[in-house]
């Protein structure tokens, strides 16, 4: 993969897929949700979200363009949840925040990616 942008959106996607696959009471913490607020069902959701997200991250790295082509859309719906999040407090805002946040960079990337000649 040379596509800069991409390489970008990959790393970005495979680490937070890693971090909370295998720690995610770690990863939410660094989020700002508290640990005791931190339950299975949590650890389960993470974990399912990380799946999704490793999967597409390991096509994408291995130059699916279906899966690359998939990372601004499911992007935007992810961000439609962490600000319904941010706006109702189901979290700490902090959390919404920093997810808008990481997602933001992936999109960013991605439209630096559509934007350039292929």
């Amino acid at each position: 993969m040379e596509d800069r942008p991409a390489k970008g959106m990959v790393a970005i996607a495979a680490t937070v897929a890693l971090t909370s696959a295998l720690s995610p009471r770690l990863f939410l913490r660094v989020f700002g949700i508290p640990p005791e607020e931190v339950n299975g069902t949590a650890v389960f959701g993470w974990r399912l979200f990380a799946v999704r997200t490793a999967f597409l991250a390991w096509l994408a790295a291995r130059g699916n363009r279906t899966a690359r082509e998939a990372f601004l859309p499911i992007q935007i719906l992810d961000q439609a949840v962490f600000w319904q999040a941010f706006a109702t407090r189901s979290v700490p805002r902090r959390a919404s925040l920093m997810a808008a946040a990481a997602s933001g960079v992936i999109i960013a990337l991605d439209l630096w990616r559509r934007s350039s000649p292929d």
